[in-house]
């Protein structure tokens, strides 16, 4: 065999045995990679639910639910847990014939960024299951500390049970306080 033959196979061989030791390391370093995308993926998606958890809060409470013939109202109380938010109240009031008056309030401790108050006039064919929202109203109010709302006299069908639901937050510094009422049902006839 001449000189160059030999160089040739032996520059062969170095060259498949170097491919095989590169494409080796590619597979170990693959794995690798996707070993660390995954773990990566995981720590973000366990720690993403931690973000939330922290800037709204539900601090305790008691509610007072008040019913009468033509009225129910559910008002809830802070206990001294909470920063900002103090009381929220949802009212419902039997109007003229055919007609619903819907009240809400939002108190909080001090002036706050932000004071939220949303109430729901809710409707059911037998005041159990099978709620549905007819019409909701809205108050905002920032840097205060108290936020109010009403519905003036609304025209309902008659022979339905009607209920008031409310949300009512505090906001201060990013950091929110949120609480929810709801009323007994009242039968309209």
């Amino acid at each position: 065999m001449s000189k160059i033959v030999k160089k040739l196979i032996l520059n062969r061989y170095y060259n498949v045995g170097l491919q095989k030791f590169i494409g080796r390391e590619v597979i170990i370093m693959g794995s690798w990679k996707r070993r660390g995308a995954l773990a990566m993926s995981g720590l973000l998606l366990s720690c993403s639910g931690l973000t939330v958890c922290a800037e709204e809060v539900t601090p305790a409470g008691y509610h007072v639910y008040d019913v009468q013939e033509t009225q129910a109202s559910d008002t809830w109380y802070g206990v001294g847990r909470g920063m900002y938010l103090m009381t929220g109240i949802s009212k419902l009031t039997e109007g003229d014939v055919g007609y619903a008056l819907c009240d809400g309030y939002t108190l909080a401790k001090t002036d706050c960024d932000r004071v939220y108050l949303r109430i729901y006039l809710d409707q059911s064919d037998n005041g159990e299951e099978l709620w549905h929202t007819l019409d909701y109203w809205t108050a905002i109010v920032e840097n205060g500390s108290v936020a109010t709302t009403e519905s003036g006299p609304y025209k309902v069908t008659r022979d339905k049970y009607y209920s008031v639901k409310g949300v009512h937050s505090a906001t201060q510094d990013g950091f929110t306080e949120t609480t929810t009422t709801c009323t007994n049902a009242i039968y309209f006839d």
